[in-house]
């Protein structure tokens, strides 16, 4: 028997013998939050012999301590349902709030249902023979206990048990290894009523103690001002909203181009519904994937429907452990889309469907019939398509405030239909049907780019060139050199300026003779007075964060990352675009240029990211210069 551990950040695995394990468990779920505590309940009520391992002082998770009190995207189905009706009864006979009500309701379930709870406790260690999870080591209030399982459900929303089992993971984007900025929930009242605020902070890595207790003091700290208006502060929630951490890969993955190409899984658990939404704005960043949907096509707050793999739960190569939670397998970009708490609520029911097969088949979890798994899914409601189209227009307000309208998104098939909407301020869809056709909507395209309609010749560029195509590389470069703060009005947020996506396909077209103009635009500190970027809306969001310049944030990076492709591709200009860099980020002035806010927060974080990314970018073009 192998016992596998993590200390100092490493990974220590020995063999060890004569074990003997205290207590012998069905399933052991760590974690017990958004999607532990159903994986715990319905265990329970499958008949399992259950253990709830939580490093709390209760169970919810997100739902509880965390403050959160719904999701804004939803796809109803699923026992979870009844799980939620019980704790509102439970709320509402003991005049609880909905977060207190919460607490109490799913520990008394799962305690009704024989499930046995272990709080402020957490797995130190995993026992496999050979890469099969036969029990954990446990620090409890009790002392140091080993613990026997069947199944080890992973649900600690980072994976953090199936990293310590030696299940191979990923962190964070390719570029920089960051993750999406993490939020905090407050609470204040006024005369009548008590109001939650839920703020996006900076980035923290929550495999590190260090960071996760600096980003809580500093959140606490900056949300503490007592000059609230009519509202007075209460408390601060005491869990943070990390949206974003550790991702196994899995048995099946899903990522973000076969779900662009419509290739979907044949065996799905569920379908997650939401916008593939970073909660950043440092999206130059997030590479090509995203960049071309987002910033390419200008849709970035269109809702995708996608398809979940059930073995997206299982790390690969291994059996008797599930992650049903955030660090399930799909890639970075799917991982923003597949998060919602409706989301993890579904993948405990998964896990425990999952869990009782194995169990009672005794089979490894990969080999449990899909067949019996989804006629149990399809009854229960949670696996059902919310909608018939792949793609939608959802929410409750536009860039501009006034009320939007939901509907289906089905994108172009006919090229000649792509000159009409590539006349107007919402290009959007038909720049991306003319992706999706590939080079049978060139011809179209390049009519258009002759057209003598502005908005027709500037916006086939874009499709041109999503394409591979640099037939506009002279409009590209113009849009950019004039700064043109044209802003496309297609999605509900994030509206990118021309000039912004002009800089983008200058990038991706990997153009060398715009480096002149890309580097004047990272340098001259007289950027900053230009008009695009001190328009009203200017960025397409419904709201300006004060002491932050977006739309100079989105140029400023925008440019760098194009340096960076460019010199990528030819490496005889990476001299010149180091020069810049230094020059550019060198002494940090920049950052005052963009924002006064403190560089802990999401904004400050991201600004002084640039220049992390500038000279990481020159560091390795230095190392594989010495190489050659």
């Amino acid at each position: 028997m192998i016992l596998s551990e993590v200390r100092d950040g490493k990974l220590l695995q020995r063999e060890v013998g004569g074990v003997e394990f205290e207590k012998h468990y069905d399933v052991i779920v760590s974690g017990v939050g958004t999607a532990g505590s159903v994986a715990l309940i319905l265990s329970a009520e499958n008949g399992l012999s259950v253990l709830g391992i939580e490093a709390f002082n209760c169970v919810g998770g997100t739902t509880t301590i965390g403050g959160v009190q719904g999701p804004y995207f939803d796809t109803p189905g699923g026992r979870y349902l009844e799980i939620d009706r019980a704790a509102e009864e439970f709320r509402d006979r003991y005049a609880l709030g909905n977060l207190e009500g919460r607490k109490y309701a799913f520990e008394a379930l799962a305690r009704e249902r024989g499930a046995q709870l272990s709080y402020q406790s957490q797995v130190i260690g995993v026992y496999l023979e050979e890469k099969t999870v036969v029990g954990v080591r446990v620090l409890t209030p009790d002392g140091i206990l080993n613990m026997a399982c069947r199944v080890l459900m992973d649900c600690t929303g980072d994976a953090y048990v199936a990293v310590m089992a030696g299940c191979e993971t990923e962190y964070g984007r390719g570029l920089d290894g960051l993750t999406q900025p993490y939020s905090m929930v407050s609470y204040q009242r006024d005369e009548t009523m008590v109001y939650s605020t839920n703020v996006d902070f900076g980035r923290v890595d929550q495999r590190d103690d260090r960071s996760v207790s600096d980003a809580l003091i500093f959140a606490r700290a900056y949300e503490m001002a007592e000059d609230r208006g009519d509202k007075h502060f209460l408390y601060h929630m005491p869990l943070i909203g990390v949206r974003e951490g550790t991702r196994i890969l899995p048995e099946e993955s899903v990522c973000l181009p076969d779900v662009f190409a419509g290739k979907f899984t044949e065996e799905p658990a569920f379908y997650a519904y939401a916008d593939l939404d970073k909660h950043g704005w440092d999206i130059a960043f997030d590479g090509e994937n995203l960049g071309d949907f987002a910033i390419g096509a200008n849709l970035g707050a269109y809702n995708l429907v996608i398809p979940v793999p059930w073995k997206a739960l299982i790390p690969r190569g291994y059996d008797g452990i599930l992650v049903p939670c955030r660090g399930l397998g799909v890639d970075r970009d799917i991982a923003s889309a597949v998060r919602m708490l409706t989301d993890m609520k579904k993948i405990g029911e998964v896990a425990a469907d999952m869990a009782l097969l194995s169990i009672t088949h005794g089979i490894p979890l990969k080999d449990v019939s899909y067949d019996v798994l989804r006629e149990r899914w399809v009854k229960s409601g949670c696996l059902q398509k919310p909608y018939d189209a792949d793609y939608r227009i959802d929410g409750w307000r536009n860039y501009d405030g006034s009320p939007l309208k939901v509907r289906d998104v089905t994108f172009l098939t006919d090229r000649e239909a792509l000159r009409e909407p590539l006349a107007t301020l919402t290009p959007g869809e038909a720049i991306w049907s003319a992706k999706r056709m590939g080079d049978a909507a060139k011809p179209v395209l390049l009519e258009c780019l002759a057209s003598p309609d502005e908005n027709t010749r500037k916006h086939a560029s874009f499709a041109l060139a999503l394409l591979g195509d640099g037939s506009g590389i002279d409009l590209l470069r113009d849009m950019a050199r004039e700064r043109d703060g044209v802003m496309l009005q297609d999605s509900r947020k994030h509206n990118q300026q021309r000039g912004a996506m002009a800089i983008y396909f200058l990038g991706k077209l990997r153009d060398r003779e715009s480096v002149d103009l890309l580097c004047e635009i990272i340098t001259d500190p007289r950027e900053v007075e230009r008009p695009a970027y001190h328009q009203a809306f200017a960025m397409g969001t419904r709201y300006k964060i004060e002491g932050f310049l977006a739309e100079y944030f989105q140029f400023l990076t925008g440019a760098t990352m194009a340096l960076i492709r460019i010199g990528d591709s030819h490496p005889d200009l990476q001299g010149k675009i180091a020069g810049a860099f230094r020059d550019a980020f060198g002494d940090g002035s920049y950052y005052h240029r963009v924002t006064t806010r403190p560089r802990m927060s999401s904004e400050g974080g991201m600004v002084e990211n640039i220049a992390a990314v500038a000279f990481a970018a020159v560091k390795r073009w230095n190392a594989e210069a010495a190489k050659n």
